[in-house]
């Protein structure tokens, strides 16, 4: 629960589209199943119930809304986990459940005991919500794997030979063969690049991440396997998944071994599965 999120499941623009896909899903969802017996609840004609279902609908997205720009607060000073992520989304549910008692306490004079409309509204609220954050997070998901697969065939089919490293203000410090680097580790705001020349093996600090150099780099034959570890593609001489963890095997002098955590492990071996072929030069 305290493994840190993928950016790609909060970055603005997903969350955008996440916020407005709900938006979309839940006014339809409302109107044309009618969940609950909504449209028994009261007494009212079927454009006034889409009228203030949409009300309902709106007012909702701006919890969430202001749950999300919070997130983003929070997101730059911290790392966002996977219990944030829960924690966030349960304070949705129940805010707007909380929202929805108020409405129906006050506007629509409901006689019920405010705890029962809360709890109901729970109810309601998570069934409806739930739904499209699902699908959504998981579109985001097949749409993250889908660009890193192709971003990963493009480096297999790129021919350059030698790649400039720079460091974290832009200045290029080292440029090497592309045949002579074996992989690349982070160290907090540092990495080490591993390579091997003329049958020596050498390294070489440089001030960046691993994420900066994934993004300017992003055409060259380097694989992102891990948070910490970054190979090149064409120095793995063998990829093992046994009882749930894969690890990669390279062939350089050192025969360096490099773990492959969870979140890139799924597209690691659909790459290797698929053009095991054009790695190894069979």
């Amino acid at each position: 629960m305290s493994k840190i999120i993928p950016d790609y499941f909060i970055s603005k623009k997903n969350s955008v589209i996440q916020i407005c896909f709900t938006t979309v899903f839940a006014y339809a969802f409302i109107n044309l199943y009618k969940p609950f017996g909504a449209d028994q609840w009261y007494d009212v004609t079927h454009g006034v119930f889409s009228l203030a279902s949409g009300i309902l609908v709106l007012s909702g997205m701006l919890v969430v809304l202001a749950s999300r720009l919070i997130m983003f607060a929070v997101k730059r000073r911290h790392t966002v986990t996977v219990i944030y992520y829960i924690t966030m989304i349960a304070g949705e549910i129940l805010f707007m459940a909380i929202l929805y008692a108020l409405i129906e306490k006050l506007a629509l004079h409901d006689i019920r005991p405010f705890a029962v409309l809360v709890y109901n509204a729970v109810q309601n609220t998570s069934s409806i919500l739930l739904i499209p954050y699902l699908i959504s997070l998981l579109f985001f998901a097949w749409q993250e794997k889908k660009m890193m697969l192709e971003k990963m065939n493009r480096q297999l089919n790129n021919n350059a030979s030698f790649i400039p490293f720079k460091d974290v203000r832009g200045i290029l410090r080292i440029t090497l063969k592309t045949a002579d680097v074996i992989f690349l580790q982070a160290n907090d705001n540092y990495v080490t690049i591993y390579c091997e020349t003329d049958g020596k093996a050498k390294s070489y600090l440089l001030r960046n991440t691993l994420k900066q150099l994934e993004q300017e780099l992003k055409d060259f034959p380097l694989l992102r396997c891990h948070r910490s570890f970054t190979v090149n593609i064409n120095h793995v001489k063998m990829m093992k998944s046994e009882k749930g963890s894969v690890q990669l095997f390279m062939d350089n002098l050192c025969t360096h071994t490099i773990p492959v955590s969870r979140s890139y492990a799924d597209s690691v071996t659909k790459l290797f599965a698929s053009n095991a072929i054009k790695l190894f030069g069979k």
